[in-house]
């Protein structure tokens, strides 16, 4: 599938949007190729682009005490934004932490985008909103579970992170140390034995 027909089946997953528009999107969208270790956003910085997975993995994390602590992962069809509106310094960082291909969007292009689709506005708060509820949905799930239940419900929501983040990035995701996770992934697997 070339790069085209993979954002046009991204940008269609969202019902929302007629065919038309869809197509004015995909001709009119930016896109990057980042290498893996490619830092798209740094501490401190004002973000001013938002961005959607094509292909790869992009990690979030902040630094606190001198350890980075893992935040969240996006991959193909994940959009990333500034986690505000207003032009504040980003207390994360967003890396690329395999080769990647992202839309690139800004102010500009929003413009530019709104002006030809003008529904666009209440397309996007739509998909806001999905996005807000869906994070908090995740967030309350997180904070009462166990490390393991975190860990397990990772396995169903989103099993292909095992295999493409390290190890220690997981851990800190889910908010444990290392060792943790290798005593709970053990004790997973010899439970399935």
């Amino acid at each position: 599938m070339d790069l085209k027909e993979k954002l046009r089946a991204l940008i269609s997953q969202f019902p929302i949007l007629e065919k038309e528009e869809v197509e004015i999107i995909v001709d009119k969208t930016i896109v990057g190729e980042f290498k893996r270790g490619t830092i798209l956003l740094k501490q401190g910085q004002v973000p001013s682009k938002c961005y959607m997975v094509v292909e790869g993995c992009v990690r979030e994390y902040l630094m606190k005490n001198g350890e980075d602590i893992s935040t969240a992962f996006f991959t193909e069809g994940d959009t990333f934004t500034p986690h505000s509106k207003e032009s504040k310094p980003s207390q994360h960082y967003w890396e690329c932490i395999e080769d990647c291909v992202l839309t690139i969007s800004n102010k500009n292009y929003e413009e530019e985008i709104r002006a030809v689709i003008p529904r666009l506005d209440s397309v996007f708060q739509e998909i806001a909103i999905e996005k807000m509820n869906k994070s908090k949905e995740e967030w309350s799930q997180f904070i009462s579970s166990s490390p393991e239940e975190r860990y397990l419900n990772l396995l169903v929501a989103k099993p292909h992170l095992l295999e493409r983040v390290p190890h220690h990035q997981i851990a800190s995701y889910l908010g444990i140390k290392p060792q943790s996770l290798s005593r709970i992934r053990k004790r997973i697997f010899d439970q399935k034995k």
